[in-house]
């Protein structure tokens, strides 16, 4: 007689994952990138923040260079143009940040600003440099201008 209705119990494979295992997997995963991702941002903005003092310190080295040829400080760092400063710096955007160069009293001082164009992924930090060679540093970004002659109270002198 022909069986139609097998009874046979047959043994299930008990290789490979189970969902919850593979769940947990994910998690780990997701916790390992959050962790490393954050270390990356805080380290660009470390690097871009390195990178935007010695940038202000090449502005200040060029507009003393074209105060010797020119008799003034320069009005803008599109003034300077590539033949004093080069490096992109000229269109006030690198790493970044965006500078500014304002000329006052009549050419006889300046002062360059640097501000993240997004405060916590670019940088975290302002910087203003003045004629003097000094770097100020600001721990709030936002609304940081100059006026040409003195950088903004309220900052912490990085170089002097």
């Amino acid at each position: 007689m022909i069986n139609l209705w097998p009874c046979e119990k047959r043994e299930l494979s008990k290789s490979g994952f189970t969902l919850i295992e593979l769940v947990v997997v994910i998690v780990v995963i997701g916790i390992i990138v959050a962790i490393a991702s954050s270390s990356f941002i805080r380290a660009r903005v470390q690097a871009n923040e390195g990178a935007v003092q010695g940038a202000i310190k090449t502005i200040q080295s060029a507009a003393v260079s074209y105060r010797g040829a020119n008799a003034s400080f320069p009005a803008s760092l599109s003034a300077m143009g590539s033949a004093y400063l080069g490096g992109g710096l000229e269109g006030g955007v690198k790493n970044g940040y965006t500078f500014q160069l304002v000329s006052g009293n009549s050419g006889e001082s300046y002062t360059v600003t640097a501000v993240p164009n997004n405060v916590g992924f670019s940088g975290t930090r302002g910087f203003c440099g003045d004629a003097y060679n000094v770097i100020y540093i600001y721990g709030n970004p936002s609304g940081l201008t100059a006026d040409g002659a003195n950088c903004p109270s309220g900052g912490t002198v990085l170089t002097g």
